[in-house]
């Protein structure tokens, strides 16, 4: 089975200037390595039109794959052009999709099919011709063990945040 089997790359639009800082994400507020993201510093400086992601799609900055930088949304926002979003299709479970692009498989898949090389960006053709691993467990149960860990990751790094420094 290939990515483009379970999930569609998002081209709806949303218009800037109807959405906040919190609810806008570029590649410089999803942070590397899997870590989720942060509010963005600053929303477009003109009016323009965003792809429209809505909670549960899955965004994946395309510049720079090999960051890794991956969110699974918890909200409904817009993002630019140099955010894919991926939506699940009927039948199929957000959660695995995210644990799938959670593997390093999957950014090495798309640095492969990259172009350019001060700033490489993901083919999303290829990326959608991703090989998704053969399992035995379903998709549901795969993808809540993985949310759940990246929960409980999340909150060790907050504990991590608020410690105080050693004197």
């Amino acid at each position: 089975m290939k990515l483009k089997d379970i999930a569609i790359y998002v081209s709806d639009k949303i218009s800037s200037d109807s959405i906040d800082l919190d609810s806008y994400v570029t590649t410089d507020s999803l942070l590397q390595n899997k870590a989720g993201r942060e509010q963005a510093t600053n929303l477009p400086p003109q009016s323009c039109t965003l792809t429209h992601f809505k909670a549960d799609d899955i965004l994946v900055a395309n510049i720079r794959p090999y960051l890794k930088k991956v969110w699974l949304a918890d909200r409904d926002g817009g993002c630019n052009a140099d955010v894919l979003v991926f939506r699940v299709k009927p039948d199929h479970s957000s959660n695995f999709l995210y644990a799938i692009l959670l593997q390093d498989a999957f950014y090495e898949y798309a640095m492969k099919g990259a172009k350019g090389s001060k700033m490489p960006r993901g083919d999303k053709e290829q990326i959608m011709r991703y090989e998704i691993p053969t399992l035995t467990s379903t998709e549901e149960s795969i993808g809540e063990f993985i949310v759940n860990i990246n929960a409980k990751i999340a909150i060790n790094r907050e504990i991590n945040r608020n410690l105080p420094l050693a004197a």
